[in-house]
């Protein structure tokens, strides 16, 4: 057990999760070494491609982590191949009531129902111009009316890789119902030449018949109107009497199959011609490479890099570096 999991967890841990958050995001502004904390192994084998992003490791911090795009060099010196900030939307968002995450330790899981709070594009990307890029990185955005999302993914885009489109939140209106078909088409259409950087279309889990055809559909469409890539999934709908809006987003561990799951069955879909990213459940290199293997391209942590800290940066990259690089390859695989 490393000295995260053995001193600064069960510290941040004895805290409300949003004020050991923000304790996390002020330590992120210190000039310290943080290359040497995350420790990421720098390896060749590790060199990923994202629809043109050259990454150094596959190894991506999804969205919602750091919402206002305040830390995102201290967090690219941790060693992760790409950080995704955000989500952001047109105007400022104050979220939904608190509680609004808590915390299933025992599962290695968080609930959340935040309701996507930040400052706003205009100030996202005013933060953004200022930022030194230390990794590449991506922006994910929402929002409810197609101009509004324009307008979200024109001001943030020059100072980007990439954008994420957030197609699934369960804990806003438009992530959750049958018109968030509607409303990717129109905004994809919209979006049309207007763009100049990848966009990547965030979808929603499925776990019934019904919800896996809604999900391909999604991807059908996306793909269709241009977009560059896919990411397998987001959170997970659940009820949570602990939330003061009664339910939120399930993420952590208990992801993971339907994570892989997921990838998998897009990879398969005539949609799995575009780069999968999968999100959800990954905590350990095992974990990742099952999603390579199903066909991701790359792999985003959140709740992982919650629980494990900058430490599973180490364990994910040793790992995948042990078994991509050429000599631990059988005379079958190459």
């Amino acid at each position: 057990m490393g000295w995260y999991r053995a001193v600064v967890h069960p510290a941040l841990s004895a805290l409300p999760p949003e004020v050991a958050h923000r304790l996390v995001m002020h330590a992120l502004a210190l000039p310290l070494p943080w290359e040497r904390i995350g420790g990421a192994v720098r390896d060749p084998a590790l060199e990923t491609t994202l629809a043109g992003i050259r990454l150094p490791n596959p190894i991506g911090l999804a969205a919602g982590f750091d919402k206002g795009c305040e830390r995102l060099a201290a967090l690219g010196r941790l060693g992760f191949g790409y950080v995704v900030g955000g989500t952001v939307t047109r105007h400022p968002r104050a979220g939904n009531p608190r509680p609004r995450v808590v915390r299933s330790p025992t599962r290695l899981a968080l609930v959340n129902a935040m309701g996507l709070p930040n400052p706003g594009a205009e100030a996202v990307a005013r933060r953004l111009a200022r930022s030194p890029r230390t990794s590449p990185r991506l922006v994910s955005i929402a929002d409810e009316a197609v101009p509004d999302a324009v307008a979200s993914h024109a001001l943030p885009e020059p100072h980007v890789d990439g954008v994420e489109l957030n197609a699934s939140c369960p804990n806003v209106s438009w992530g959750r119902d049958r018109d968030t078909e509607a409303h990717l088409a129109a905004l994809l259409r919209e979006l049309g030449a207007r763009r100049t950087r990848p966009l990547f279309v965030k979808l929603p889990p499925f776990r019934t018949a019904v919800e896996r055809e809604v999900v391909l559909t999604l991807a059908r469409i996306a793909v269709d109107g241009g977009a560059d890539g896919l990411v397998c999934s987001n959170t997970r709908p659940v009820a949570d009497r602990r939330l003061a809006v009664g339910r939120g987003g399930l993420a952590g561990r208990v992801l993971l199959a339907d994570t892989v799951r997921l990838v998998g069955e897009v990879r398969a879909s005539p949609d799995g011609v575009v780069p999968i990213t999968a999100c959800g459940g990954i905590f350990t290199g095992e974990d990742a490479l099952a999603c390579l293997r199903a066909g991701a391209t790359t792999v985003q942590v959140y709740t992982g890099f919650v629980y494990r800290g900058p430490e599973i940066l180490r364990e994910l990259t040793s790992r995948l570096a042990a078994e991509l690089r050429p000599s631990a390859r059988t005379p079958e695989d190459r």
